[in-house]
């Protein structure tokens, strides 16, 4: 109960901060929705791999969930800084996260507050677009659908 209760409070923050980024944003504003990851990691065997991801961007800021490297759910919000060369955009995420019991691993305790910066490429082509980002040791594989 007490982790659903966590959950539905980190869902209602995000919400709560989209609502107002789309409240406050004007009419050219672009917005996109961020579907499934797919991980390899570069290090450590045996971790997930298989992340659910859903996330919705707006004007360059993120938030969202997934499952992480351990299996556990983790929300972050984070900034978007990029930049395009014809139909590639090269860029990184700077923000936070909780989900994880350490900022470097898991050691199955309880869920912290932890930095996050993940560099992305985007082939920009069309409404639906792959994108590959590194999170910690884990190269990862995301859809990115233009709303």
């Amino acid at each position: 109960m007490k982790k659903l209760i966590k959950s539905a409070t980190w869902l209602l923050l995000s919400f709560v901060i989209l609502g107002s980024a789309l409240y406050a944003s004007n009419a050219e504003a672009e917005t996109n929705l961020y579907v499934g990851a797919w991980s390899k990691h570069l290090v450590t065997e045996g971790l997930n791999e298989r992340h659910d991801l859903i996330a919705i961007e707006h004007n360059n800021w993120i938030a969202g969930t997934f499952d992480n490297s351990y299996d556990r759910e983790t929300w972050f919000a984070a900034r978007k800084w990029s930049w395009k060369h014809g139909d590639l955009e090269a860029g990184v995420y700077g923000g936070a996260m909780r989900g994880y019991s350490t900022c470097f691993g898991d050691d199955g305790s309880g869920s912290n507050v932890c930095p996050m910066v993940a560099p992305h490429i985007t082939w920009d082509a069309g409404p639906v677009s792959p994108q590959v980002f590194l999170l910690g040791e884990a190269i990862a594989l995301t859809v990115r659908v233009a709303l």
